[in-house]
C-alpha cells in the first residue's frame, strides 16, 4: 500500500482498535447469551478479522500469517456470511450495535479476497508481501473494474451510515450491556472501516 509511513501506521493503529471494540464486544456479550445469539457473536468475529486483515495491510511492518492464511479465513467467513443472508432472508435477526446484513458482510469478505488475490508479490507498495514473498503471487491479477466497483460500493455504505453517526441514538435496550447498545459508535468503527477498504482499493 502507498503513502508514508506515519499515515500507514496511522491506519494500522485505528484498524487495531476497531478489532479491539470488536473483542471487548465479544467479552461484554457473555453477559446476555440468549439475546446476543452465534450470528451476532459472528459478525464481531467478522468485523475483527477484516480490521487485523486491513491492520496488516497498512503496516509497513506487515504481520506473521502467511496471505495464503488470511485468504483461508475470509473465504470461510465470506461463505459462512453467504448463508447466513440467505438463511436469515425471510427472518433477519435483530440487530445489535452493527448495522448491515449478512449480504453486506459478504460483500466485504470478497473485497478483502480480491485484495489479498489482486496484490502481486512484487509491488514495492504491497506492505504485506514484505514478510511473505515466497507465499505471494508473481502476476498483477488485479481488474481495476472490480476495484473500483468495490471502492465505490464502500463509499455508498459510509455515506448511508454516516447518518446514523450523526444521529442521536433512541430506543436502547436496558437489558444489555452498554458496549453492545453503542450504534453510533459501531455506526462510526464501520465508515471508518469503509472509507479504510475503499482507500486501500484506490491505492
Amino acid at each position: 500500500m502507498g503513502g508514508p509511513d506515519w499515515f500507514r501506521w496511522l491506519l494500522t493503529v485505528l484498524f487495531v482498535a476497531v478489532g479491539a471494540y470488536c473483542v471487548a464486544r465479544l467479552a461484554a456479550a457473555r453477559h446476555v447469551p440468549a439475546r446476543y445469539r452465534a450470528c451476532h457473536r459472528a459478525t464481531d468475529l467478522g468485523h475483527g478479522m477484516m480490521s487485523a486483515g486491513m491492520a496488516v495491510m497498512c503496516s509497513p511492518a506487515g504481520g506473521p500469517v502467511p496471505v495464503a492464511g488470511w485468504q483461508t479465513i475470509f473465504l470461510v467467513t465470506t461463505a459462512w456470511f453467504g448463508a447466513s443472508w440467505l438463511r436469515q432472508r425471510h427472518s433477519p435477526a435483530e440487530e445489535i450495535g452493527w448495522h448491515g446484513s449478512g449480504l453486506h458482510h459478504m460483500v466485504a469478505g470478497l473485497a478483502m479476497l480480491y485484495m489479498l488475490f489482486a496484490m502481486p508479490a512484487g509491488d514495492g507498495h504491497n506492505a504485506m508481501a514484505a514478510p511473505w514473498v515466497p507465499a505471494m503471487h508473481d502476476a498483477n491479477l488485479a481488474l481495476p473494474v472490480i476495484g473500483w466497483a468495490f471502492a465505490g460500493y464502500f463509499v455508498v455504505h459510509a455515506t448511508t451510515l454516516g447518518a446514523r453517526v450523526a444521529r442521536p441514538a433512541v430506543g436502547c435496550d436496558a437489558r444489555l450491556p452498554a458496549l453492545l447498545t453503542a450504534p453510533r459508535l459501531a455506526a462510526s468503527c464501520q465508515v471508518f472501516m469503509a472509507l479504510g477498504a475503499g482507500y486501500m482499493l484506490v491505492v
